[in-house]
């Protein structure tokens, strides 16, 4: 019996299709409302305890965040406490005095300014591993090992390329410290792995950049014109001035005088003009510099895709759909919530924050697989929560 046929038909239409992967979307189920309430317990708390309270308070909106996060129904646990943060704090205090105090020394302030970007990098990693250590999926506990000294060098070495090659190696240092990052990462006891290809950023950081320069350009370059025409201005009247104060012959002084109140007012009016040349150029900055820096979400957007692209867990996978545009709406949106409530409303602009970047995450394979077992608690303090605080670094959890 000729069984060529069979074979061949198999080959064309196979009895069994590959499997699709599952995909499962993070969920939040927080409320804008709620937020805003536990913002206002924690003003009058710390308006009664003078402001010690607010590490209780922030830890009390952190854990109701957190525990809004849901993957397949099962919710995170936020497990810090204010007392660490406290402790923290004080902690920060002990590295902050003494900049500020270097800071505020001529000549010798060129070594606080570089300190200060030094401990902004390895507050970020600080603040980043003592959170995950107090959060939890499935009653397991996340961590973040590596050295704070190894990350802190290359944070200082990249820093340093990046200036010496004019912001073109950014992409290459994000990809860099983020890799660091996401290989010490863990789940209890299953460890997170990361490649990321900084080249698929390339052409985006390219062109944000040029916007940027070119923003900065267009808004800087009037602004000096404006400057120097005001400045003109200012010198042209001193002349007549003087002029007006000086002693004036009498058979001159009828037809001198009409003369002089009419350049008077001529450079009166001049100097109007020249104070709002000068306006002009302020606002002409600022927007070329604004227009130039919201075209650099276009690149976040890109560097939290390929961050995510290269991530992985177990038999897991992980994407993002943060868009530019997105981006460009949460903080817009955000800026104005905060302003038109005189800052009251910070606590929603971060439930909104981090409700946009937890429902655009999407893990792919099979959760009920995932198999983890509990590491013991590391042994962190809330030190780099309390400098990434101060530096503006928080998005919930």
């Amino acid at each position: 019996m000729d069984t060529s046929h069979i074979a061949s038909d198999n080959q064309l239409f196979p009895s069994s299709t590959p499997p699709t992967v599952p995909v499962t979307r993070l969920s939040y189920y927080g409320t804008a409302g709620q937020v805003f309430r536990l913002h206002l317990m924690n003003l009058l708390m710390n308006i009664i305890t003078l402001g010690i309270y607010s590490f209780w308070g922030k830890t009390r909106i952190r854990r109701y965040m957190t525990s809004h996060v849901a993957v397949l129904n099962d919710r995170f646990e936020y497990t810090g406490t204010g007392k660490e943060l406290l402790y923290g704090a004080l902690k920060a205090m002990l590295i902050f005095l003494p900049l500020i105090i270097v800071m505020s020394i001529p000549v010798v302030n060129i070594f606080g300014f570089i300190a200060f970007f030094a401990i902004l990098s390895v507050a970020l990693y600080l603040a980043l591993r003592y959170r995950l250590s107090r959060t939890k999926w499935r009653g397991i506990r996340f961590h973040l090992a590596g050295s704070v000294k190894e990350y802190f060098f290359l944070s200082l070495k990249r820093t340093i390329i990046n200036i010496f090659t004019l912001g073109i190696k950014i992409p290459k240092s994000d990809i860099m410290r983020w890799s660091y990052i996401a290989n010490h990462m863990s789940y209890g006891d299953l460890k997170f792995s990361y490649e990321g290809d900084s080249h698929k950023l390339k052409r985006i950081h390219l062109i944000t950049l040029s916007i940027l320069i070119v923003g900065f350009g267009a808004g800087f370059i009037p602004l000096v014109i404006a400057g120097y025409n005001a400045e003109r201005a200012k010198y042209n009247v001193a002349p007549i001035e003087q002029t007006a104060n000086s002693s004036i012959p009498a058979d001159q002084e009828v037809s001198q005088i009409p003369n002089q109140n009419e350049q008077t007012v001529s450079n009166r009016q001049g100097n109007e003009k020249a104070d709002k040349k000068m306006v002009g150029g302020i606002i002409g900055m600022y927007l070329g510099i604004g227009i130039g820096l919201l075209s650099r979400l276009w690149y976040q957007a890109a560097l939290w895709h390929e961050k995510f692209r290269g991530l992985r867990l177990a038999n897991l996978r992980f994407k993002t759909d943060v868009t530019g545009k997105g981006l460009l709406k949460l903080y817009f949106t955000n800026l104005l919530i905060i302003i038109f409530t005189l800052g009251l409303g910070k606590p929603i602009a971060v439930h909104r924050t981090l409700r946009y970047y937890v429902t655009n995450m999407s893990i792919g394979g099979e959760l009920k697989e995932l198999i983890a077992h509990q590491e013991s608690l590391q042994q962190t303090s809330g030190m780099g929560d309390a400098l990434a605080a101060d530096v503006g670094f928080d998005i919930g959890m």
